[in-house]
Order: structure tokens, then C-alpha cells, then sequence
């Protein structure tokens, strides 16, 4: 049976009641640390990813270059067909006309998925384009440009037919003159073998993108009779990891015969690195602390991470200096320096922009201003102390030179 296609508000329900359902299987910094080929290697045939943070900065088309290379090992590693991006900004309702999602499937060389209902909601959606239900996507960059430099040839062959042509009937003879060419080279340029040629060549590429045609219908075919596993990634639990969840009741799970060192129907992928500051350190806040930043999963999900041949010295020299610099760390907060260094790392606090009030900069906002309002009080116990000093002085040593010149009077 297939599952109920819920609203959102239900599914994030789920999550809060569940928290192991936020756990991702893999946690990775970015793509740029995903083995695409073991995963492929494993029976993984298709891909979801999300475009924010994971591909592109918020709001952009253009793929963040850090993640080029990666997403280039993607594209060749899975049909790009296979390969769907999913996001809750473009494509969505959002978009009205699909003009954005357009816009990133051309750049990005991929198609996007244009769905009414939000992640984690729309997995029925996502299934149902894997599965072949709601056809091909609309723009096939490599197919495009194989058609398009077709009818460039065509043209050219034509232009060239058509000069040939002009050059025997109008340019060597008259406009007027009944030509009636006795060259075996004029014969071969008639009109009617020039059409009966032309059709010949159109009758061929014709046959040929017809052949063109079936194979690809063969390999989706083929595509479609495997068995459907889906690698899930996103920088986000409560959309991204939840939908994986969503994804993997769709599965049949008749053929899913699990065991603990099984891999799962759909894998997630959980990226953590943020290209650029984002407003939703809060929510990301709140899924870490339900999830207990745990994953989920026997198997050993590691040998799908890409390794730098330094790094495992670096773990090592990590591990052994890990007590004498948190020690170290421990003291560096008494210093002003470091707490000038940490305040400077924080996002500037704008008044005019509410989207600025976060609680860390206000708070090291307020301290500031305490700091400088006990300053300031400081400052005017000190100035009003010396000057009671002084006075106090001044009264009492008036008054001793008073009596002394008084005495002396008397005398």
C-alpha cells in the first residue's frame, strides 16, 4: 500500500515525536566529500539534492564554484536524468511560471522538480518522475545541442546546394537563356536529383534519430525495471532527511529484504557546511539538539566519504593534542583578545533590519553597552570622590590658616 500523502505540518509532527527519524545515515562537510562511484557501485541509481547551500548560495543559479568539481563527478557518474533537484525556493509556488527553476535546470545542466506542496510533502511527486509517470524533463541540454548542430549542417549543406545552383543556371549563363546542360557535372546538379538526394539525406537522419529514439527508450526502460534506490541529499533535517524518511515508504518493500548490515533504500546524506550566512540558525539549533547529532544506520557509511591522503595523520595528531588544546582553549577566554576576535566573527546587529536581531549579537550588544554605561559610572564616582576630596581639603586647611591668623591677631 502506498502511504498517505500528509502536509507538511503533520510530517515535522512525526519528527518531533520521533527524533531518530532526523538522523541522517552520513554526515558530510559538502558534495565535494561524496564517493559517487562507490554509491553506484552499491545499486544506487538515482539522485535528489537540494539547490541551497548544497549546490549555490541562497537565491542563485550558478553552482557554488568550491562544488564544481563534485557536481561535474555527479552529472558523470548518474544519467542526468537521474539526477533531480528538488527545492523549496525554485520550482515551488514561489515561482509562478517556473521562470527560476528554468533558470537553475539550464545552468546547472539537471532537472528540477516544479511541485505544488513543499519539502518534506511532495516525496509522491518524486516517485512518480523516477518511475517514469510524469515523462521526460522539458530541457535535455545534450540532446538540445546534438539537434541543434543537425539543423546547423542541414542549413549549410542546403546554402551550399543552393550556391552551386545559382552559379550554373544565373552566374555562367544568362538569366534568360533555356539551359540545357550537356555536363555530367550539371546532370548531377539538376533540380530534381538535387531533391531526390535531399530527401534521401532526410530519409537517413530521420531513420537515424528514429534509431536514436529507441535506444534511449530501451535504457529508460531497462532504467525503470531496476530496482529503485535513492540517494537523498540536503543541508536540512527537518526538510531534506525527513523527505528520505517519506522516500523510503514509496519503496516496495518486498524487495527490501532487510538485515543489520543491509544498506537502505534511499541513503541520506546530511551536508553541514553553510556557504553563506543563513537566518535559520535557530531551526538548524533545534534539529541538532533533537536528532543529538547522531546518525542512523549499523552499516559503516563511511567508505562513501572521500578521504585526503594527510587526513589521517591529521586525526591522529588531532587526537593526541586534543586534551592540551582544549586546556589551552580554556584560558585563551581570558583574554580580552579573544573575546574582541569572537565578537568580531558574529554578523553585524542592525536596528533598521529585524532579520539582524539574532540573540548572540544582542546580547553582546547589550554587554557593550553595559560595559560602557559602568564605565561611564565609574568615571563619575571617581570625578565626584576627588572633587569632595579637594573640597574637604581645601574647607580644612582654609579653615586651620584662619585660626593660626586669628591667634597671630590677638598676640
Amino acid at each position: 500500500m502506498t502511504p498517505i500523502q500528509l502536509p507538511n505540518i503533520l510530517i515535522y509532527l512525526t519528527g518531533i515525536i520521533r527524533p531518530k527519524l532526523l538522523r541522517p545515515n552520513l554526515k558530510v562537510t559538502s558534495i565535494a566529500q561524496i564517493n559517487f562511484k562507490s554509491l553506484k557501485n552499491q545499486g544506487y541509481n538515482a539522485i535528489v539534492i537540494d539547490k541551497d547551500n548544497c549546490l549555490t548560495l541562497p537565491n542563485k543559479d550558478e553552482i557554488y564554484p568550491p562544488y564544481q568539481i563534485a557536481w561535474n563527478n555527479l552529472l558523470n557518474t548518474f544519467n542526468p536524468e537521474r539526477v533531480l533537484i528538488v527545492s523549496n525556493s525554485a520550482g515551488t509556488k514561489k515561482d509562478p511560471g517556473g521562470i527560476a527553476a528554468e533558470s537553475v535546470s539550464l545552468s546547472l545542466k539537471a532537472p528540477i522538480l516544479i511541485h505544488g506542496q513543499n519539502k518534506p510533502g511532495c516525496s509522491k511527486d518524486i516517485i512518480s518522475y523516477f518511475k517514469g509517470n510524469l515523462g521526460k524533463p522539458i530541457t535535455i541540454r545534450k540532446k538540445l545541442i546534438k539537434e541543434n548542430e543537425k539543423v546547423i549542417k542541414e542549413e549549410k549543406e542546403d546554402e551550399e546546394m543552393l550556391r552551386l545552383r545559382w552559379e550554373d543556371e544565373i552566374y555562367k549563363k544568362p538569366l534568360l537563356g533555356y539551359n540545357h546542360p550537356s555536363d555530367s557535372k550539371l546532370n548531377e546538379r539538376k533540380g530534381n536529383i538535387v531533391t531526390i538526394e535531399k530527401q534521401l539525406k532526410n530519409s537517413t537522419i530521420s531513420n537515424k534519430s528514429n534509431e536514436i529514439e529507441n535506444n534511449n527508450n530501451n535504457n529508460n526502460n531497462k532504467e525503470e525495471e531496476e530496482e529503485l534506490k535513492l540517494i537523498v541529499i540536503g543541508d536540512r533535517l527537518f526538510t531534506d532527511i525527513l523527505l528520505s524518511h517519506r522516500l523510503s515508504l514509496y519503496l516496495n518493500k518486498s524487495k527490501n529484504i532487510k538485515t543489520k548490515n543491509s544498506l537502505p533504500s534511499v541513503l541520506s546524506i546530511y551536508t553541514t557546511s553553510l556557504p553563506k550566512y543563513n537566518d535559520v540558525r535557530l531551526l538548524r539549533w533545534i534539529e541538532e539538539k533533537l536528532s543529538k547529532s547522531k546518525i542512523k544506520g549499523n552499516f559503516n557509511f563511511n567508505q562513501f566519504k572521500l578521504k585526503d591522503k594527510n587526513e589521517e595523520s591529521i586525526n591522529l595528531n588531532f587526537i593526541e593534542n586534543k586534551k592540551q588544546n582544549k586546556f589551552i582553549e580554556f584560558f585563551k577566554w581570558f583574554k580580552i583578545s579573544k573575546w574582541k576576535e569572537f565578537y568580531n566573527s558574529l554578523p553585524p546587529l542592525n536596528l533598521k533590519n529585524p532579520k539582524s536581531w539574532k540573540p548572540l549579537p544582542i546580547l553582546f550588544g547589550l554587554i557593550k553597552n553595559l560595559n560602557y554605561l559602568i564605565s561611564l559610572i565609574f568615571k563619575f564616582i571617581i570625578v565626584k570622590s576627588l572633587n569632595f576630596g579637594y573640597n574637604k581639603f581645601q574647607f580644612f586647611f582654609n579653615k586651620k590658616f584662619q585660626n593660626k591668623s586669628k591667634i597671630k591677631f590677638q598676640e
